[in-house]
């Protein structure tokens, strides 16, 4: 039994945060960022032209870690084992062991303008036209893995997925949609049902068991069936990366950020939180949002700019849980998405006849924990889930006072 963590994601539009973001210079640079990349509290920022640069004073300082790096044209700087770094640029893949010396691994590409370079079952190298590359060492030979890609597909903007070895899933985001694999990069599958247009050019993806996750220039989806047929979670809103900060304690923060921005601390609702112009690229370290937005498209100024905020500063600014004190309320239940067990709480205001029922998908009604009167008070139920099949699932609270509630779960096998 995987105990893979599956995520489903629902809207919440009820509040825009308010943060107090901390405008950052990065050095003298000039020309626009295009990635960051973060380990612990080190911060890098990479640029059009003007190379890589680190902070590891939460943006006071800045360092130009470029080296020896023959082209400061970077198209995205990814972090390896601590201090290893993976830089893609328009004329080939780089790495580095020091954040000094970088070794140019172009050796078997016909297509140098790298857009990612990744580890994953082995190397992945991406490319802007040219596709996706796979090979055995960090420096290649490079072998092309396009099967099922043509055309706008070739443009490879994003990858994501898992392998244990007895199974693997890759999606990949291209600006022709996405595609997966099962077989580690040997044949791609289009997933694309129901989506068009913009939709289609696909910034940000995840890969959680059957769950795909994906951001878009036009709205935020999710599929459970490798797309052949997607949710809407947010529609018609550009944005231009996802961002997952994974805390010690186990819980999450998801960050979608483009034109518009929102974040979900329960992977069920997400909220738009301000930021000061179209985001283009980001990070997260262990307390701080780090952004840039994009020139000509800032709330502060017109050239765009770096800023930081730290986490729980905006998380501080959610709704969540500001209920009616005189209504009943249901809370997520925990943990979720789960594989045998979770505790559903709930409370009432009011002696009143409580219903708690679980549905399926479909929304048939399957089992029913409560079906009685009780007490004003706070209350929890065990649900026990080792006969239930793998899948999304819904549980409502009911009581007599037409007071109803439902919420989403999902339970892994």
């Amino acid at each position: 039994m995987k105990k893979l963590l599956l995520l489903i994601f629902s809207t919440s539009m009820a509040i825009v945060i308010y943060g107090q973001w901390t405008q950052i210079t990065v050095g003298n640079t000039t020309t626009e960022p295009t990635s960051m990349s973060s380990v612990g509290d080190s911060v890098m920022v990479s640029f059009a032209g003007d190379g890589i640069f680190k902070t590891e004073d939460l943006g006071n300082s800045w360092v130009d870690i470029s080296g020896n790096l023959a082209n400061k044209y970077v198209n995205r700087v990814q972090s390896g084992p601590w201090p290893m770094l993976f830089v893609s640029t328009n004329n080939g893949p780089y790495y580095t062991m020091d954040q000094s010396s970088y070794t140019l691994a172009s050796n078997g590409l016909d297509n140098t303008d790298i857009s990612f370079y990744y580890v994953a079952d082995d190397f992945v190298v991406g490319t802007n036209g040219g596709g996706i590359y796979t090979g055995s060492e960090i420096d290649g030979p490079w072998l092309a893995a396009n099967s099922g890609l043509s055309n706008d597909a070739l443009f490879i903007n994003e990858l994501g997925g898992y392998d244990f070895g007895d199974s693997s899933r890759f999606i990949l985001g291209t600006n022709a949609g996405v595609y997966y694999t099962d077989d580690n990069f040997n044949n791609w599958t289009s997933g694309n049902n129901g989506l068009t247009g913009d939709q289609l050019i696909v910034t940000g993806v995840l890969q959680l068991s059957t769950l795909s996750f994906i951001t878009t220039h036009a709205g935020c989806y999710y599929s459970i069936d490798k797309g052949a047929n997607w949710e809407t979670l947010i529609a018609d809103e550009k944005f231009n990366l996802l961002v997952l900060n994974i805390n010690p304690d186990g819980t999450f923060t998801i960050f979608v950020l483009g034109e518009t921005s929102y974040l979900s601390t329960d992977f069920m609702n997400f909220t738009p939180i301000y930021t000061p112009g179209e985001v283009i690229c980001g990070t997260v370290t262990t307390n701080e949002l780090f952004i840039a937005t994009a020139s000509g498209k800032s709330n502060i100024n017109n050239n765009g700019g770096f800023y930081r905020q730290p986490i729980d500063w905006i998380i501080s600014g959610l709704s969540e849980n500001k209920q009616n004190p005189e209504s009943p309320s249901l809370k997520q239940n925990y943990p979720n998405p789960f594989n045998s067990s979770t505790t559903i709480s709930y409370t009432i205001n009011s002696s009143d006849f409580v219903h708690l029922r679980i549905l399926d998908y479909s929304g048939r009604v399957i089992t029913t924990l409560v079906n009685k009167f009780q007490q004003e008070g706070n209350y929890k139920v065990v649900l026990d889930a080792d006969d239930y099949s793998a899948g999304i699932y819904y549980y409502t609270l009911q009581t007599g006072n037409n007071f109803s509630q439902t919420k989403k779960m999902i339970i892994l096998k």
